[in-house]
């Protein structure tokens, strides 16, 4: 599952359409002989070598594609020093040809070269479409060489933490023997507090399972439905239908997409392209965006950039991510005909930026608690999915930056501030 994990993001971090352009360009075998031949392979290369050192691999990470001329796989970008560029991958285990459309762990297999474990997923272009993908391979000898010593080790460490644990549990307890009453009343609270913890953790299984599982209910539902009645069906309804799952669809890729994003987050596998760029211009093409939804909704959007402003060195795609995440948590908040305000200003050597949104307000209470997983306000929307915050949060804690809520009686601000390059 290690295996997978790595392959997992790998897939995601690779564009699609980049690798098959470098495919059309570079048709012969071992027409790439160095990984500096190219930009886009060495952005490829660059991506699989780094996950390959962080990982502590024994063999390289490398792209494979299958070729419809030869009839056979081959390999495309490798994370080693010298490419093997469209080698033919004659050997691959069976798992692969029946599971390329959907990755997978390739049980145990043997090759000319030894006995191996691996993992493989799916590279995608913009339409969905596979068109490669990554593996990652660990000979089966290192591998229960490991395992055997995390197994030694989680050992050690459970013994060590038990003793300390027994150690810190007899300190306790010999006072809280002789403080009796007050003693109670502090175990008593303790007893709540882990409550509390169980409480939150049951109630975060249950959102993410009944996220999950309202959109995979509709989408069987109609399914069904169009199955069982499929002459039976007007056109109209049978359009209407369609629809219906294509949305929850969608809504269901969103929220494992940001599940995936933030689990990836929180692991500290996200790699910043950091450049100089122009946060109010960003900000703009954000706005402009929702310019007819907001005309839909009769909602005013108001600027308030300071001029000039210094230029901000932070990764594009991510921070762009944020003002989407900003921007359509304020479109879900606010009133009818009411108004959202981008204000980014300097102060203190640091940028800032606030998105101001009138309507419900967020209760002063639960602003310190907003950005945490799963948290659900009390004026949250049912097709929230409690992500987008805690998203946008480890993102601006990956940049160094710091992110808050503020509200009164009538605006919603949600704001971050940045370091000035």
């Amino acid at each position: 599952m290690r295996l997978l994990g790595i392959t997992n993001a790998l897939a995601l971090q690779i564009d699609g359409e980049e690798h098959t352009a470098l495919l059309q360009r570079f048709k012969e075998k071992d027409a790439i002989t160095i990984n500096t031949q190219d930009s886009v392979y060495e952005k490829i290369h660059h991506i699989l070598a780094k996950n390959h050192e962080a990982n502590m691999l024994e063999t390289p990470v490398y792209t494979i594609f299958f070729d419809s001329a030869a009839h056979y796989y081959a390999f495309g970008v490798t994370s080693a020093e010298v490419p093997y560029f469209r080698h033919p991958y004659t050997s691959y285990p069976q798992t692969m040809m029946e599971k390329s459309q959907e990755g997978a762990m390739i049980p145990m297999y043997e090759d000319e070269f030894g006995v191996w474990l691996s993992a493989f997923s799916v590279i995608k272009n913009k339409s969905g479409r596979v068109v490669a993908l990554v593996q990652a391979d660990e000979p089966f000898d290192v591998f229960m060489r490991t395992t055997r010593w995390d197994v030694l080790k989680n050992l050690l460490v459970s013994l060590l933490v038990f003793g300390v644990f027994f150690a810190i549990l007899l300190r306790i307890l010999q006072p809280i023997l002789r403080r009796e009453q007050r003693d109670k009343e502090a175990l008593a609270k303790a007893h709540e507090q882990i409550l509390q913890l169980d409480n939150f953790r049951k109630e975060m299984i249950a959102n993410v399972s009944h996220d999950l599982r309202t959109p995979i209910s509709s989408i069987m539902g109609f399914a069904e439905t169009l199955l069982q009645k499929k002459g039976q069906l007007r056109e109209d309804d049978r359009e209407k239908y369609l629809q219906i799952i294509a949305k929850e669809a969608k809504r269901m890729n969103v929220m494992i997409g940001e599940l995936f994003d933030l689990s990836k987050l929180e692991a500290g596998q996200i790699i910043l392209q950091k450049e100089l760029f122009n946060l109010s211009e960003m900000a703009q093409d954000t706005l402009y965006a929702y310019g007819e939804q907001a005309k839909n909704k009769r909602i005013r959007l108001v600027t308030a950039f300071q001029d000039p402003l210094p230029l901000v060195e932070a990764d594009i795609f991510w921070i762009d991510r944020v003002l989407q995440n900003l921007m359509s948590n304020a479109f879900k908040y606010v009133n009818e005909a009411g108004l959202i305000k981008f204000t980014i200003f300097t102060e203190n050597d640091l940028l800032h930026l606030k998105v101001c949104n009138s309507g419900s307000p967020v209760e002063k209470q639960e602003l310190d608690r907003i950005f945490d997983r799963y948290f659900k306000a009390s004026n949250r929307h049912s097709d929230s999915t409690g992500l987008g915050l805690a998203i946008s949060k480890k993102i601006i804690e990956l940049h160094g930056g710091k992110i808050w809520a503020e509200s009164n009686d009538d605006i919603t601000t949600f704001r971050f501030c940045l370091k000035l390059s």
